[in-house]
Parts: C-alpha cells; structure tokens; sequence
C-alpha cells in the first residue's frame, strides 16, 4: 500500500513537471511576455523628403493568440460585427471597411505625429493586428491610404518572429479623371444567397478616406449608383455602411468601379478549381518548411516526449498495481 502511495506522489510530481514543460516553452510564452512597436516613415513621393507633423492613428482590432502550431488572429469587440470578409489583410479595401467602421462607431485609437526625420513610433503594443488610419489634419497633398500591420510578423530570412514592425505608409495620387479635372466612381451591389436578402442597404462615398454622401441602393435603382463631377484633387472610396446580419462582405474593384458582394452565411466557400487546394493568401508561400511558413516548431518535440512520459507513467502503475495485487 506504502508502494502505491508513494507512486502515486511520484506520479503526481512528473505530471506537474510536465505541465511546467509546457508552461515555460518559449514558444508559448512569447505572445503573452512580448510587446512589439509600430515605427511609420513617411516620406514625400516625389523628392523623397521626410514629412513632418503628419498625424496617424491606429486602432487595435484583433488579438493574436497561438492555434495549434501557428500564430492566428481573433477580432476583438465591436469589430467582430463589422461583417467583412478577413482571408487577405493586405486588402486595402479591408482597411477602407474598418476604418470606416472605426469612425462610425467611435472606437478608440491612438494618435501621434512624426517628427522632423518623418518618423513617428507607437510602442508597447500587444500582439495583434493594427489599423493605422491618416487623420483628417493632415493635408490633401499627403495623403496616405489606411492599412493593416500585425505584431508579429514572420522573417523568412531570419526564421524568427519580428515584434517591432517597420511600415512606409503609401501617399495617394489622383485617380482616373478627364482632362476637365473631374471623375467619377460607381458602385455596384451583389448578393449571393439562397434565400430572401435585405430590401435594401446604404453605402458611403469617402472622400479623401472620410464620410462624404450616404445613398441606399435596392431594386428600384438596380443596386446600382454613379456619382459624377467628383473633383480630382480628392480621393474618392465607397464602402458598405452597415452590413446585414447573416452577411460578410467582399468588395472588388476595377478602375472607378465598386463592387459590393454580400454573401450568406450559409453559402459555403467553392474553390475555383476543386482539383486544387486552398491556400491562405496572408501566409508564406513556401510550404516545404514550417519555419517559411510562420509556423511554431515548438509543440512536435515537447509533445513527443510528454507523450513517451505519460506513456511510461502508465506503464509503471500497470506493474506496480500488479505487484501489489500479488
């Protein structure tokens, strides 16, 4: 019986051991232990001059965490009723979405300023993913588009996590106009389901990445609006307003062109060639190692030897309780 007990303890104090193996793995402290940095360098297109006392803002939307043996991303509260479609964070019409998303509802965010090198750096971060948003100070002349970093990114080259990211904001030019200075955007909407959708939505026009005209589109207008006489010195953007319950949105766009697809929940993802698999466009390429791919090699050896522990524990009650027994 003596035996038994003492087992038992031995038993009790290789588990604890175990789960301190998991506990301390590198790997899987390191998002909780880890902050990152977000440093921005603008510059001016033309002469490669810093910019100076141009504002941006980012808004924290996503949190990262460890799934299996990679680092994926979950969208915090309100963003995860936003309703738009997340596979490609390179997106910019993704970035369009949230930003509007984020001024509509008033979410919170933080602003700051580069300075005379046109640097500005946001620390202290948390992993995830960030929105950084151009404010509506800075000047029509640099303007730069919203987009989407992540904490942390994977260095191929490096074979490593990178926290502390580097980002060169893009500054917009004109878009398609006619030599009169004016242009023109439209938009069109889609719905793929195989029931009854909403009679109607609203989209907004964004100029210059802020709200400029609501209009609502259903059958009586085809889905379907055009906005002319749209002054060049802008840039113009149209985004679903408020995206129906049930529904994720998808947005393509060609030249001045807006196309809104809302796609029921309910309608599975077909790839376009079922001879193919699917791949997630925001991972590497290279799948021949994990390490080229993002992935976390931590968890095979520590769960083969958990495995190889537990397995040998097992096997020593077994005898032991037979021992006794005897």
């Amino acid at each position: 019986m003596m035996k038994m007990k003492k087992l038992s303890a031995v038993v009790a104090m290789l588990l604890t051991l175990t789960m301190f193996v998991f506990t301390l793995s590198p790997a899987a402290t390191a998002l909780i232990n880890k902050s990152g940095s977000i440093t921005l360098c603008v510059t001016d297109p033309e002469t490669d001059a810093p910019l100076t006392d141009e504002s941006f803002r980012i808004y924290f939307f996503a949190m990262a965490y460890e799934s299996g043996n990679a680092i994926k991303y979950e969208l915090i509260s309100p963003y995860d009723e936003c309703n738009v479609e997340m596979n490609n964070l390179q997106d910019s019409t993704l970035s369009l979405h949230l930003s509007y998303f984020a001024a509509a509802n008033s979410l919170p965010y933080t602003e700051k300023s580069t300075d005379e090198n046109g640097m500005v750096v946001f620390e202290n971060l948390v992993p995830g993913l960030y929105l950084v948003v151009p404010s509506e100070k800075n000047s029509n002349a640099h303007l730069s588009a919203p987009f989407i970093v992540s904490i942390p990114e994977y260095d191929s080259e490096k074979k490593d996590w990178n926290f502390n990211i580097i980002a060169t904001p893009k500054i917009d030019g004109d878009i398609n106009g006619d030599d009169s200075g004016k242009t023109y955007i439209t938009v069109q909407k889609k719905w793929e389901t195989d029931g009854k959708h909403p009679g109607s939505i609203k989209v907004v026009l964004l100029r210059d990445y802020q709200e400029y005209e609501k209009i609502e589109l259903n059958e009586g207008n085809n889905w379907y609006h055009r906005w002319d006489d749209l002054s060049k010195d802008h840039i113009w953007n149209v985004v679903e307003v408020q995206v129906p319950d049930g529904y994720t949105a998808h947005y393509e766009t060609s030249s001045n062109t807006v196309i809104i697809i809302n796609k029921h929940d309910s309608q599975e993802e077909k790839p376009t060639n079922p001879d193919e698999p699917t791949t997630n466009p925001s991972k590497p390429d290279d799948d021949d190692d994990l390490a080229d791919t993002g992935q976390l090699n931590w968890p095979i050896p520590v769960f083969a030897i958990s495995g190889l522990l537990l397995f040998s524990i097992g096997w020593a009650m077994l005898n032991f309780g037979k021992k006794e027994s005897e």
